[in-house]
Formats: structure tokens, sequence, C-alpha cells
């Protein structure tokens, strides 16, 4: 007896999701891999925490930080050609971590690189005429208008001469915080 097309569509589609039902279930091998890498997943989640708390102990027993944290610090890029406009940036933000310790404005390339001990950027000293620097008309032309309520500048002696550095902040609190504590390290009486 032949079957109708509708008698073998039937069966061939009961029979589908019954095989499909066998094939979905994860052999050894797929559990293997699916472990190995929510494992890993979770040992760098625990790394992390790990490595913030010991910064954040590092930060507070040894370094005495009144503050700290993720920044972005503009930074020239290249020689200055005399053919480029001026809408053109020559320069760009590029990641950084600070801390404010007693009288001076230490600045890494990444809390890594704070993390590991490696040598700081630079840094600026609050001594005689220092603190916060204003936007110079340059600036304010150069900075998109969401840059210009986050950037901060610190002026103050450098390693070798007077400098003048700027921060774009991550957010308008993140601003305001490190300007306070710039202030009150630039303002505060000189006994460390």
């Amino acid at each position: 007896m032949e079957k109708s097309g509708e008698e073998e569509s039937s069966s061939t589609n009961i029979g589908n999701p019954l095989e499909n039902l066998f094939l979905s279930i994860p052999t050894d091998e797929d559990l293997r891999r699916t472990y190995f890498w929510e494992a890993r997943r979770l040992g760098e989640k625990e790394r992390e925490k790990f490595a913030s708390t010991k910064r954040q102990t590092r930060l507070d027993k040894l370094w005495k930080a009144k503050w700290h944290g993720a920044l972005e610090i503009k930074e020239r890029r290249g020689e200055l050609q005399p053919e480029s406009s001026m809408s053109e940036r020559t320069w760009g933000w590029e990641p950084a971590f600070g801390l404010i310790e007693g009288h001076r404005f230490i600045w890494w390339r990444s809390e890594r690189h704070f993390d590991t001990g490696e040598a700081p950027l630079g840094q600026i000293f609050f001594a005689g005429h220092s603190g916060l620097a204003g936007l110079s008309p340059l600036d304010l032309r150069e900075l998109s208008k969401e840059e210009i309520p986050k950037v901060v500048s610190i002026f103050g002696r450098g390693t070798k001469e007077q400098q003048k550095i700027t921060f774009l902040a991550p957010s308008a609190e993140v601003k305001d915080s490190l300007e306070n504590a710039v202030i009150d390290a630039s303002m505060n009486a000189k006994v460390d």
C-alpha cells in the first residue's frame, strides 16, 4: 500500500523532533569545552577582583591617596605640521591612571602599570603657583561640546619646570571630585 503525501510528511515531522532531541544532548567534549571557558571566565573575574582589592589597599595604606581614578590624558601625536588646519587634531586622548598623594599628582599609563610597579609617566608638585587651570581659547576651540564639561587642567611644578596637563574625566562627577582633591592638595599647608 502506498502512502499519500500527507501521511509521509507527518511521519517525517514526528521523527525530526525526536532526532533533534537526541542530537542536541551535549557530548562529553561539548561539556568539557563549556566548563573550560566558564572556569576561565570566572577565574578572570576573581583575578580582577583580587587586583582591585590589592590596588585599593595599596592606595589607602601605602600611598595614602586622597584621590585616584582612571582618566584620559591629552597627548600630542607626532610632529606639528605647518600645513595642518586648526580643525585637525594634532593630539589625542590616551588612557591614564592618576592619583593625588600628599601635595603631588602622579599618573601612569594604566591601572595595570600602577599595579606592576612601573615608573609613572609624570608628576606635578603642588608647590608655589599650582592648582587648577582654566581652559584657554585654543583649548575651547579644539575640544568638542561633550568634552568641555569633563576636562580638567592641572598645573604645578613638573620634574623640570612648570607644567600644565589636561585630563578628560569619564564623567562630570569624577571631574568634580578630582578638582576638589586638587584644590585641597594645593591649598593645604605643606606639611606631610
